[in-house]
């Protein structure tokens, strides 16, 4: 690569760029969050309208493969568009998802049947597997690794703000408009994404040695997750022999997964990163994030509306301190780990999410103190979202070359969409044995009723106390479990790289302080 004007000169390992300045930077830089908040929303917006679309298409006993298919097909494609980031550019990919994602949000709205909505829900969440990795991957191959702090923590307020306006831009599309906007209110957004980011982004990736897509490690990657996925997020009253069945897929495949990266020439993700402790322990810590986040959003709602007979209203705020104070520690973080360095500032987040933990076994501790203890607890852990999750992705992306940046967020953005899903499966087994145990059949109260609030108003007095009584005990276990959690994820914390983090020697020249939004790779080492 030629030397740039101005600049420092290239060389054959490292990438390089040259743009028109900070102001396409800037503009490329809100496409890319028109991106992330489409995709954030997407994960929320349809759950108010599944009753008007319950109603219309039917297919109430399938109704729940809505949502499951969305995450199953966007989770299982996430590591294989950042390896495709990696040997065919980001923008190219990034354009595919985001068309494919659009795609299938104009046929979920057209759809005439639960099946064929459901099957496009899968087109849909095919293609949104690529805006988060290649998103954050795209962000580090543009700024300083200071700058960046500040960006993704920036892009990590607009997926929380996205996931708490989803639900009430659905419930208003579907009252003043239809059901089928609630799929196609993105599409415009991504429209005008795609347009930006085709005009405004240059990309050139350089030639390399020819290697063969590991094609084997990605079938073996994405049967693994796929059945692990339906066995934690499968349906109520399903045989214990299919889970058994699905969970020992789930083990076969991924065996065979990791034999086949170990001698793969160009492996789906680098599982090599597993063997560097640091970079295991931001992916661990991933893991736990994603269960943590899951686990609260699902479970401290239950409590407010099953156990203290608040409204749906009021379950639903409950969680907006978490948000609220992460969307602010982002920014604090950011001016954390350029000083403090990733391990200093995953651990003082991680102090703040344990510390934060135990306000919600507080809160189930002593019901009538649930909400100020809820309140303060949620707010804390926000605070300590912030620095953690930040430091967790730089840290893996600052650890990494050019050509496996897309891999290794790749790799991070997965651990924590699979950690949602594991946990919160687990936790739930653990929910309705620990439930039923405590109601027993002397109470007369099925385990379905005493998890659904809306039909408390059926039961008797005495139902209704021993329900409130029993899902207040095993609520609080559950936060015990989610504290617990909290404290594995500390031992993460600190295992992550340590010392002061700085940009790598092979950063692209727009890290070197010529801010702009042109990626050109230069020829990458094989």
């Amino acid at each position: 690569m030629a030397a740039d004007e101005g600049g420092a000169s290239g060389s054959n390992s490292s990438p390089g760029a040259s743009g028109e300045g900070t102001s396409n930077r800037r503009i490329v830089t809100v496409a890319l969050m028109m991106a992330m908040a489409v995709a954030a929303m997407e994960q929320t917006v349809v759950s108010p309208a599944m009753p008007t679309i319950i109603a219309r298409l039917k297919g109430v006993e399938i109704y729940a493969l809505v949502f499951s298919a969305y995450l199953l097909a966007s989770t299982i494609t996430t590591p294989l568009y950042g390896k495709l980031a990696d040997r065919h550019g980001r923008k190219r990919v990034l354009l595919f998802g985001l068309g494919l994602f659009g795609v299938g949000s104009m046929l979920s709205g057209l759809s005439r049947s639960m099946p064929e909505l459901i099957a496009m829900r899968v087109v849909q969440g095919l293609g949104a597997g690529a805006v988060a990795p290649i998103v954050l991957t795209i962000l580090g191959d543009l700024y300083t690794l200071e700058e960046r702090a500040r960006v993704q923590g920036l892009f990590s307020g607009v997926w929380g703000v996205s996931s708490i306006a989803g639900p009430a831009l659905g419930g208003a599309l579907t009252d003043q408009l239809s059901w089928r906007w609630v799929f196609f209110v993105s599409v415009p957004f991504g429209l005008i994404a795609m347009l930006i980011l085709a005009v405004g982004v240059k990309e050139t990736v350089a030639e390399r040695e020819s290697r063969p897509l590991d094609l084997a490690g990605a079938a073996w990657l994405t049967g693994g997750t796929a059945a692990l996925l339906l066995a934690v997020i499968g349906g109520e009253g399903r045989p214990w022999e299919l889970e058994v069945v699905l969970l020992g897929l789930a083990v076969g495949f991924l065996v065979l997964f990791v034999r086949q990266e170990r001698r793969a020439a160009d492996p789906v993700l680098p599982i090599d990163l597993l063997a560097q402790p640091a970079l295991a322990a931001s992916i661990a810590g991933s893991f736990i994030i994603g269960g943590l986040l899951i686990a609260i959003d699902t479970y401290v709602p239950l409590f407010v509306q099953g156990v203290r007979g608040g409204s749906a209203t009021a379950a639903g705020r409950s969680i907006m301190p978490l948000f609220a104070s992460w969307s602010v520690s982002v920014f604090i973080a950011a001016k954390l780990v350029p000083r403090w360095g990733f391990r200093r500032t995953a651990v003082v987040g991680s102090v703040l999410i344990t510390g934060g933990s135990t306000g919600l076994v507080a809160g189930a501790l002593v019901p009538e103190w649930s909400r100020p203890a809820f309140f303060l607890g949620m707010g804390v852990i926000g605070l300590g979202m912030g620095p953690t999750s930040l430091s967790y992705i730089l840290g893996v992306q600052n650890a990494v070359a050019w050509d496996r940046r897309g891999a290794a967020t790749g790799s991070v953005i997965f651990s924590r969409m699979i950690g949602g899903a594991v946990i919160v499966g687990l936790l739930g087994a653990v929910l309705g044995h620990a439930l039923a145990w405590r109601l027993g059949t002397s109470s007369g109260v099925d385990i379905a009723a005493a998890l659904r609030p809306e039909t408390h108003g059926q039961l008797t007095a005495a139902q209704l106390s021993a329900v409130r009584d029993a899902l207040g005990s095993t609520l609080r276990d559950i936060f015990l479990l989610i504290s617990a959690m909290a404290v594995l994820g500390l031992a993460c914390a600190a295992r992550v790289a340590g010392g002061r983090a700085v940009d790598r020697p092979d950063a692209p020249a727009s890290a070197r302080g010529r801010g702009d939004a042109e990626l050109l790779p230069a020829a990458l080492e094989t």
